[in-house]
């Protein structure tokens, strides 16, 4: 137990994650296939190791990996590469596995500073902050797999502008209206899920305080989230806003949405 808790895991973690990107970058630069099953061996282990970690609190805990900043940001790294290592089995998208995981590994970098001491919470309220945090998660991942799809977007964009596509790594990945599209879906997907969870958020504060929080950092930023989202999907589904123009616009949302979970979200915990 003192083991998992210690930096020396964390540590072992972000070095199996580390070696694992190093492995999927090769592959990104030189085309190199035993690279890429290596990286995602590699990170077949981290998401072992994480695991573990997660299995290993939860049983001394007795709580689900919501009720720590530590645990919560593990298990969203975890879910990362969960659906990372799917759509590379399912759709072998080139380089989506790389870029999911280097972010991935931010917010496992971010959790080895990362204190959080658990939630004081009854059990009922307990079970409606588990389903709001749940939907947020599940939103978020949408929101991650929209960023992906869009970075790519521009790396492609890139080299077909500078005429590199056909020699350079970006020949292995999908139409650049694919990726567009594949971008507007996950942020369409990921939407109403973060309006789910605003509303499970506010009738959980209502319960636990007796107010509905107005002027909460973190409901007045979820909001700004919204809207931005909102004007995302709105203008693309009537051809005002795609292309570079909508990934650049869909970059800005998901920044905001790292700003919210690693900033607002966890520093204004209470």
């Amino acid at each position: 137990m003192s083991f998992i808790q210690s930096t020396g895991f964390y540590g072992a973690m972000l070095l199996c994650y580390a070696v694992s990107l190093g492995l999927l970058y090769v592959d990104f630069l030189k085309d190199n296939r035993f690279a890429s099953r290596a990286g995602a061996a590699m990170l077949c282990v981290v998401w072992l190791l994480e695991a573990v970690f997660l299995v290993v609190m939860i049983s001394f805990d007795h709580l689900l990996p919501f009720f720590s900043s530590a645990q919560e940001t593990i298990f969203f790294s975890w879910l990362l590469i969960s659906v990372s290592l799917v759509v590379n089995y399912l759709s072998r998208i080139a380089y989506f596995t790389f870029f999911m995981n280097l972010l991935g590994l931010l917010f496992v970098a971010f959790a080895t500073g990362a204190h959080g001491q658990p939630l004081d919470v009854s059990f009922g309220q307990a079970n409606l902050l588990l389903l709001h945090i749940s939907v947020a998660f599940l939103s978020y991942i949408a929101f991650a797999l929209s960023f992906i799809f869009s970075i790519l977007y521009l790396l492609a964009d890139s080299a077909l502008r500078s005429k590199r596509f056909q020699s350079g790594p970006f020949r292995r990945l999908p139409p650049l209206q694919r990726l567009d599209l594949y971008a507007y879906r996950s942020a369409m997907a990921g939407l109403p899920l973060l309006v789910i969870s605003l509303v499970l958020a506010t009738v959980w504060y209502a319960l636990v305080s007796g107010y509905i929080m107005l002027l909460d950092p973190r409901l007045l930023f979820a909001v700004v989230l919204t809207v931005m989202y909102g004007i995302y999907l709105r203008a693309y589904s009537t051809g005002r806003l795609n292309g570079r123009k909508a990934a650049w616009w869909n970059l800005t949302c998901f920044f905001a949405v790292v700003l919210n979970y690693l900033v607002i979200g966890q520093f204004t915990t209470q």
